[in-house]
């Protein structure tokens, strides 16, 4: 793929969409703005890394179906896992260990990937909407929501697999624990803390940045 590429994200067609630009070689994370924020985030009532945690989910269920359960099922289990694995031994002790244990192991939250809800991925002569879209650095990883099957549905996963997309279609026993979900994302989004020496932030103040209106 081309070294950058700009995608759409948060409404189910380009016009009212956020784009974002992507950059082979490098995984799109929760640490990585900008983010939409209808204003910036009080960082003064926002002080643990669990309320920023929190902060983060919340906008992007705000960038969800207002009346569709399963992406907002999707990111509680999706953010749970991710507290849940920092936690874990032996990645705990690993982190601890790094940078002198300065740094809590939750402090490395923010390097998980992070899910663009509604996602337009390029398939083919067209686009396809994606319920979340991962980037890797290496390729998209489209993950599908339970749904009412339709045939015009699986020919756009098709395209998208057609395309080099990696397609993940989750049951709703994968929705009902972090537990469940993590066993089926892929390794990129599994070890997302392997090859960083220091933990990263969406909470700076250039991140922080409102952009203009586009």
């Amino acid at each position: 793929m081309a070294e950058a590429i700009t995608i759409f994200y948060g409404a189910a067609t380009r016009d009212g969409a956020q784009a974002i630009e992507l950059r082979a070689g490098r995984p799109l994370r929760l640490s990585d703005g900008f983010y939409p924020f209808a204003e910036p985030p009080d960082l003064i009532r926002l002080d643990t890394t669990a309320a920023r945690l929190d902060f983060l989910r919340e906008h992007l269920q705000s960038l969800c179906d207002l009346w569709a359960k399963p992406p907002r099922q999707f990111l509680d289990a999706y953010f749970a896992w991710i507290s849940a694995a920092l936690a874990s031994e032996p990645v705990r002790s690993d982190l601890t260990a790094v940078g002198g244990g300065l740094f809590a192991p939750a402090d490395w939250s923010f390097a998980a990937l992070r899910p663009l809800p509604s996602a337009l991925l390029p398939a083919g002569d067209g686009a396809v909407r994606t319920d979340f879209t991962f980037w890797t650095g290496a390729g998209f990883v489209a993950i599908e929501l339970p749904g009412e099957p339709r045939v015009t549905r699986r020919d756009e996963l098709a395209r998208l697999a057609a395309a080099g997309v990696t397609v993940i279609e989750l049951a709703p026993a994968d929705l009902a624990a972090a537990a469940a979900l993590a066993v089926r994302l892929p390794p990129a989004c599994r070890d997302f803390w392997r090859g960083l020496k220091l933990p990263p932030s969406p909470f700076g103040a250039r991140d922080l940045a409102i952009e203009p209106a586009r």
